[in-house]
């Protein structure tokens, strides 16, 4: 089925109904216009511009797209995105759906009013309800760096807990004893993994959570800058000897303020950072890291859905995607046993106020 005569054909209707649905036109019932869009979505069929097929997809975002805070992530998951579109030939669009998506259109409308073919996702923990009902329609979707338990949502992300919870007992093994969490405030599936290791290797360790080592933070340098300035504030016997830093951006506002402080990495404090590509071979010392790899999570997604896309094998077109690529952990130069003498705290220091979970 590959025309709005066909898909007409077997629904019964009149092709005219088919194309009213297609553009939206608002004289056609409900039930009518879900069974056309639930038989163009299972078909694969999608509007032709004049003779050529647009080969389109689009990266989307539920709100606004992301901040440049947030670090490596984006960049890298684009150019993996831009390298298996290239190899099929596909184009790729930018989508803003909060902004351009109408209160009167379906999902599926909006995506081929917009002339895109399949969409690759990316998403938080508060608007995970908006993929379900854009699986529900069955739209050609992945989405990437999220995982859902809802068999119609296609998904690629990281696996980043075991190689959080080996990072975190090694800081163990060498002698750390109170390490500090710098968590994004934004939950989503990656930092959940963090956090839940952070907390089970400290308690497989025997030692106690203390609410006073997790800052809860926005990604950015100013919010490392600030858990720095916080540490540096506690008594010196109480201050952490180690900091887990799960964002890329956020440890390097960790190490600009130590050197910036006086405080030696890793001979005053340890530093365990996140890194989405290669940027703790730029910071000197090169940093310990918890490592994923977001150019590939781009790359496999676009490959996956623009193969889909191009099959012609009923079982591919329809096949599902529900992939956890592995991290690594990689030791380099911020970490260390705990030594070193206490440092001074300046007198102008704002402290952060660390979460009470």
């Amino acid at each position: 089925m590959s025309s709005v005569r066909a898909i007409a054909q077997q629904l019964k209707l009149s092709a005219a109904t088919v194309s009213r649905v297609i553009n939206n036109h608002p004289d056609v019932d409900e039930t009518t216009r879900e069974r056309v869009l639930a038989a163009i979505n299972q078909s694969g069929y999608f509007p032709s511009t004049g003779r050529l097929q647009t080969n389109v997809l689009a990266l989307a975002y539920p709100d606004d797209p992301v901040k440049t805070e947030y670090g490596s992530f984006e960049p890298a998951l684009l150019s993996g995105i831009m390298r298996g579109l290239d190899e099929h030939q596909f184009d790729l669009k930018l989508l803003s759906i909060r902004r351009d998506k109408t209160p009167d259109e379906t999902y599926t409308q909006f995506f081929m009013r917009k002339g895109v073919r399949g969409v690759i996702m990316r998403v938080f923990r508060h608007n995970r309800a908006l993929i379900s009902r854009i699986a529900s329609e069955r739209f050609p979707c992945v989405v990437v760096a999220e995982q859902f338990d809802d068999p119609e949502v296609n998904f690629i992300r990281s696996d980043s807990y075991p190689s959080s919870r080996r990072a975190m007992e090694h800081l163990i093994a060498v002698g750390h004893c109170r390490i500090a969490l710098a968590i994004h405030h934004v939950s989503d599936g990656d930092h959940m993994d963090r956090r839940r290791a952070y907390d089970d290797a400290i308690v497989n360790a025997g030692i106690k959570i203390d609410p006073r080592m997790i800052f809860e933070v926005s990604a950015g340098f100013n919010a490392g800058e600030q858990v720095l300035d916080s540490i540096l504030t506690m008594p010196s016997k109480a201050r952490p000897t180690a900091v887990f830093a799960t964002n890329p951006m956020t440890a390097l506002g960790v190490m600009r303020r130590a050197q910036e402080r006086g405080v030696s990495i890793p001979r005053d404090l340890s530093l365990l950072g996140m890194d989405d590509s290669d940027t703790r071979l730029h910071t000197w010392p090169r940093m310990t890291a918890v490592c994923q790899d977001a150019t590939m999570l781009g790359y496999e997604a676009a490959n996956w859905l623009t193969r889909r896309l191009q099959s012609s094998d009923r079982a591919n077109a329809t096949a599902s995607m529900r992939l956890h690529l592995p991290t690594t952990f990689e030791v380099n130069g911020t970490t260390a046993a705990p030594g070193g003498e206490a440092i001074d705290i300046a007198s102008n220091v704002r402290p952060l106020t660390p979460s009470r979970s």
